[in-house]
């Protein structure tokens, strides 16, 4: 039934593929056809088709003909899809924070309400505070049944570095960072306090080495502290950093986009605000003004062009044009 279902799992199943989520970016910035989206993202021709096919599938895009030509079809975005707005905004954030690197954000986007950068915060709808990890609450229930239902159709790439094989943005660098299904799970467990390995386990019901792999990824992309609490044998706790904690918004941005694609909501809460006690659900907000940004309001103002790494299998691709032009994210 819909209302025993992990809101954050019904999100995953639809764009829980980095690739799925990058054709929506694409999508926000204005792409509307098949060659576009794979020349700009540098994606293999039989993976976008698959991920285009799940998209519409899920409501996320529609595909139409063109009225002038049969054979060429466009893909645009449902309102379902633009509703992932706020998700793409917290992804581009942690990006933006914790991987620019000296050269900066690769895009930089302007909020037209306002006429600034818009720099995006999480705040709780209730009572307008900045959300951050240590002031939540996550009741896990029944999603060690709910997570295991689609574990055999998880997407995994063994070349995530692919991701960011295409149109540099910090949406891609978050989402290579975070990787799969069970990337987002392990750092949402993570967020809800578990800490030990077999705690883990016992939720996801994963192959061990699975697991080991992910907690490991996330030890050396400075996501998560690994700390001994017993030598012999050696046993370990693994805790949120504070790159881990910043993560948050996109965790929670994610949950609330399931949440409200399920067709009953649950009538209790999962995720708990502590400041004000109510349930929380995550608004992202401009810094400047304090108002939503919405895809009609905001455009790109600068993208740093970096042109496609070759695939071994082909010659290099050619940067999009696209990217250097200022369209609507």
């Amino acid at each position: 039934m819909a209302d025993e279902t992990s809101p954050l799992d019904s999100a995953l199943r639809a764009i829980g593929d980095p690739w799925s989520f990058l054709i929506q970016q694409e999508a926000f910035f204005g792409v509307r056809r098949f060659g576009d989206f794979q020349r700009n993202l540098n994606i293999a021709k039989n993976t976008l088709t698959d991920r285009l096919s799940l998209l519409v599938e899920f409501g996320l895009l529609e595909r139409k003909r063109l009225l002038d030509r049969s054979d060429i079809h466009e893909y645009r975005l449902t309102a379902r899809g633009l509703d992932t707005y706020p998700y793409a905004l917290s992804l581009m954030k942690w990006g933006d924070d914790w991987l620019a690197g000296k050269d900066g954000p690769p895009v930089i986007l302007s909020h037209k309400t306002c006429g600034r950068v818009l720099r995006p915060k999480a705040i709780c709808s209730a009572c307008k505070r900045e959300v951050n990890a240590e002031d939540i609450q996550i009741n896990l229930g029944n999603i060690a049944e709910t997570v295991r239902k689609d574990a055999a159709q998880v997407r995994v790439s063994s070349r995530p570095e692919l991701y960011t094989a295409g149109r540099p943005t910090s949406v891609s660098r978050t989402l290579s960072v975070i990787g799969d299904r069970w990337g987002f799970f392990v750092l949402w467990l993570a967020l809800a306090g578990v800490t030990k390995f077999e705690h883990f386990h016992s939720i996801l019901g994963i192959a061990r080495t699975t697991l080991t792999a992910r907690l490991n990824h996330f030890v050396e992309r400075g996501l998560l502290d690994r700390l001994e609490y017993q030598s012999r044998p050696p046993r370990h706790e693994y805790r949120l950093s504070e790159s881990g904690k910043a993560i948050c918004p996109v965790l929670l941005t994610l949950h609330d986009w399931g949440l409200r694609g399920l067709q009953k909501h649950a009538t209790r809460t999962s995720v708990l605000h502590r400041s004000c006690g109510q349930p929380l659900h995550v608004e992202i907000v401009c810094v400047a003004c304090g108002k939503p940004p919405l895809p009609k309001d905001v455009e790109v103002k600068q993208v740093h062009l970096v042109a496609p790494r070759a695939r071994k299998s082909r010659p290099p691709a050619t940067a999009s044009k696209k990217g250097a032009r200022r369209a609507k994210a």
